[in-house]
């Protein structure tokens, strides 16, 4: 009776674990077939001062144009992006800012919600931007507006120049 007993339970784990492996698989099949076709997945070996310098050489922005932001420590007093959640980032602002809004800030966080978090502060610099630009300078405010904060995966972008749609399709073909 012991064996015939051992015997039925050893069957049941057998075909649970079997019930459980498919159950697994269709769920990974799933996920594959939901996920929208037109969604490109950031790459995972980027470097973002390599994509930086790329983006200034395609577009002709020299040195002595933008001011880089080195650290950390800068880009949380810039744009109060806690250096916690950065895993990289590259970012540069105009020298002039008075006369010229082109700002590029590159951010990788280190997970969804750090993304999330360097995202609503690049937006929230985006609309001090648009709401000094409206108060001076109607040919600024029309290009700041042509600007945006674009978050994929855990790549988070501010880009506002006079050129930023063909700069963010230069960053996405780069990333």
């Amino acid at each position: 009776m012991k064996k015939l007993l051992a015997f039925i339970l050893i069957v049941l784990c057998f075909a649970s674990l079997c019930l459980l492996s498919a159950c697994v698989g269709d769920a990974q099949d799933n996920t594959q077939t939901t996920a929208p076709k037109n969604t490109k997945e950031p790459a995972t070996n980027v470097v973002l001062s390599n994509v930086l310098a790329s983006i200034n050489q395609e577009f002709s922005i020299t040195e002595d144009l933008v001011m880089s932001i080195e650290n950390t420590d800068d880009l949380e007093l810039f744009y109060n992006i806690v250096p916690s959640d950065v895993k990289q980032f590259a970012a540069q602002t105009a020298v002039n800012t008075a006369t010229d809004i082109d700002e590029i800030i590159l951010v990788e966080a280190v997970d969804m919600d750090a993304a999330q978090r360097v995202y609503d502060a690049l937006l929230i610099r985006y609309n001090s931007q648009k709401d000094l630009c409206a108060s001076y300078s109607a040919e600024l405010l029309a290009i700041i507006e042509k600007c945006s904060v674009e978050k994929n995966g855990n790549f988070v972008t501010l880009i506002m120049s006079s050129n930023a749609k063909e700069i963010t399709e230069y960053y996405n073909s780069l990333v």
